[in-house]
């Protein structure tokens, strides 16, 4: 850790500890002392602002890793491809919200999972927050959820696969008529 120096008004001054600080004159007219002790009236230190904006930058920083840490964490709650890379944030926070709507709608349904949902993209189902969740891209991941981890028929699975999504289904799930 060095300590850093300026000059105001000719009067020299220490700053605080910058990590990043070299000893001896910058190029930019600062200076550095690797202690306190060895100073010898060399002339503006690192800049207040440098130093600012080092400290935001490592606040930055940390925050982006925070943020792209929960987001990582979310996408292992969502479905996704088996083949699928990763999902953008964009389209992680969209599945998220449709996922939560489907999970939500299942949790206050008279039916069984695959029921509901059978029901819902053939148009049977009407209601207020029907076929909310009812996106082509939440669809299409529901064929790959391993749906005998959550207690489901294996024989129910193929009802996923075998369901057409057509603009009529959803515009009906959606609109609720």
């Amino acid at each position: 850790m060095r300590l850093c120096y300026s000059t105001s008004h000719g009067m020299t001054t220490s700053l605080h500890q910058y990590s990043s600080c070299i000893s001896g004159v910058h190029g930019d007219g600062s200076y550095c002392s690797g202690g306190g002790s060895d100073y010898s009236g060399g002339e503006f230190p690192c800049s207040p602002y440098k130093v600012q904006r080092h400290a935001a930058n490592i606040r930055e920083r940390k925050r982006m890793l925070s943020i792209n840490s929960a987001f990582d964490e979310l996408r292992c709650h969502v479905p996704t491809f088996p083949f699928e890379k990763r999902l953008s944030k964009i389209d992680t926070l969209r599945l998220a919200i449709a996922y939560i709507a489907l999970l939500r709608e299942i949790l206050v349904s008279e039916y069984d999972p695959l029921t509901h949902i059978e029901k819902c993209l053939k148009g049977e189902l009407k209601g207020e927050h029907a076929g909310e969740w009812n996106t082509s891209d939440l669809t299409a991941r529901l064929s790959w959820i391993n749906w005998e981890n959550l207690g489901v028929n294996p024989n129910r699975r193929s009802v996923l696969t075998t369901l057409s999504l057509t603009t009529d289904t959803l515009a009906a799930c959606h609109n609720g008529s």
